[in-house]
């Protein structure tokens, strides 16, 4: 893809993708256009970083006269692809791309795409540390927060890339062809971008679309939607399962992982030797097994890294305890289900923190998991009404409304007794009140261990 003196635009600079797709683009020398709807006041940390790079800034709005001049245009993952200027572009034939997509067009090497509802992160994070363990160069990055555009085109075809990639980034894909796919599993999500249901079930798909007969496709076979993807796919159907014994994959016999992979069967590792815990991380390591067995990964290396790999930050990471109470950060709970599942992970009283950002989503299920499960619920954010009337419906008045994380730890810690758990998992979006989950989980941290001094 040759990019010299080609005029593109890259919408959306917030973040670090913007940022590291337009160093890219200035070393490739394009012309670049940025804008944004924000103003330079709002953007100044990414300015600076890009202050010895010649570009046009199209700040505070997009300018159509503009921009419709781009030979190229390159969204950022927070951009709706909907919004006028990009239908603008559609019209007259000028290519839209994802930061992913343009990072596959210079990538030598192959590539893992990881998708699904919950636990990406973890996954991505456990499959990058499995390789770390052998003497392959590999780059973990996509939606886990490194750009991939960031370490993509400098790698040869010995290393190996393990990307997490979101349903916004796989809008605005063409050609971009995992050598593995890997989906974990698909809930309700996000709706409040994909409008619906189905047009987030499709998002995730296009993750396989390009996919030929020498690539894997990796599925969750106890995911009835997941499970029908083999259907799109001309990769080979591999299969993983907490509940069937599947033809081909990876599965549970009683506490035992087995794989079958390549018509070679043998077992792997027991459940309690898993290091990280919970049925949902239990989800997350056969997935990881499965992606390093199809890439050649020797059994001592995979398995050494599953005993000692401990789960990564945000996500049920235990901040400390107080007067015997636990501390839980599960900040990356962005979403009902997934708020569900860290719930399920305990067996003693729980004193919830939940609120945020309103994605459009149903709080039934989570509502019903809270009256069987919470001992005191406390509520912030924007969907404090939605989740406090699913509740009430359901008869359950323990709830407390905050206006912040530290009034959420100030009520907790008084409700909290000896041998209770404060979970942070708020089954919504940061982006209310926040600039991301890892923010809102840094705060609550800080606000936990400043109490424990």
């Amino acid at each position: 893809m040759k990019l010299r003196d080609k005029l593109v635009t890259v919408v959306g600079l917030g973040k670090r993708t913007g940022v590291e797709t337009v160093k890219f683009l200035a070393q490739k020398g394009a012309k670049i256009i940025v804008t944004d709807m924000k103003n330079k006041c709002d953007l100044q940390e990414e300015l600076c970083a890009l202050a010895d790079i010649d570009l046009k800034l199209d700040l505070g709005g997009h300018s159509l006269e503009l921009i419709l001049k781009s030979d190229l245009i390159i969204i950022s993952p927070g951009v709706p692809n909907n919004i006028p200027l990009l239908r603008e572009a559609r019209e007259k034939s000028i290519e839209i791309i994802s930061e992913v997509e343009l990072a596959y067009r210079f990538c030598k090497a192959p590539i893992i795409g990881i998708t699904g509802t919950n636990g990406k992160t973890t996954t991505t994070t456990l499959i990058g540390e499995i390789f770390n363990s052998t003497d392959k160069k590999v780059v973990v990055g996509g939606n886990i927060g490194r750009p991939l555009i960031q370490d993509l085109p400098y790698l040869n075809q010995d290393g190996v890339v393990v990307a997490e990639v979101s349903s916004f980034q796989l809008e605005e894909i063409k050609d971009f062809r995992p050598k593995v796919s890997l989906v974990l599993n698909i809930t309700p999500d996000h709706l409040d971008r994909h409008g619906s249901y189905e047009e987030y079930i499709k998002a995730k798909r296009r993750l396989l679309m390009n996919q030929e007969s020498g690539d894997y496709t990796l599925l969750n076979y106890d995911d009835p939607i997941v499970r029908e993807f083999a259907n799109y796919t001309k990769g080979k159907v591999i299969f993983f399962s907490q509940r069937e014994d599947v033809e081909e994959g990876v599965y549970l016999k009683e506490d035992m992982v087995i794989s079958n992979i390549n018509n070679q069967v043998q077992e792997l590792i027991k459940v309690e030797e898993i290091g990280i815990k919970g049925p949902h991380n239990l989800e997350n390591t056969l997935a990881a097994i499965g992606v390093s067995l199809l890439m050649g990964i020797e059994k001592g290396d995979l398995i050494k890294t599953i005993k000692e790999f401990t789960g990564v930050e945000h996500r049920i990471e235990e901040v400390g305890q107080i007067n015997g109470v636990r501390y839980i950060n599960d900040s990356k709970g962005t979403n009902p289900v997934a708020a569900i599942k860290a719930l399920e992970t305990f067996n003693e009283p729980i004193i919830l923190i939940a609120g945020g950002k309103d994605k459009k989503s149903d709080f039934s299920e989570f509502a019903q998991v809270v009256v069987d499960n919470v001992k005191d619920l406390i509520l912030l954010g924007e969907t404090v009404d939605i989740i406090k009337n699913e509740v009430e419906a359901l008869g359950y008045n323990n709830i407390h409304i905050v206006d912040s994380i530290k009034g959420a730890v100030k009520v907790s810690s008084k409700l909290a007794k000896e041998g209770d758990i404060v979970l942070l998992s708020p089954a919504c979006a940061s982006w209310d009140m926040f600039d991301s989950y890892e923010q809102r989980g840094r705060i609550f941290k800080e606000v936990v261990l400043k109490g424990k001094e």
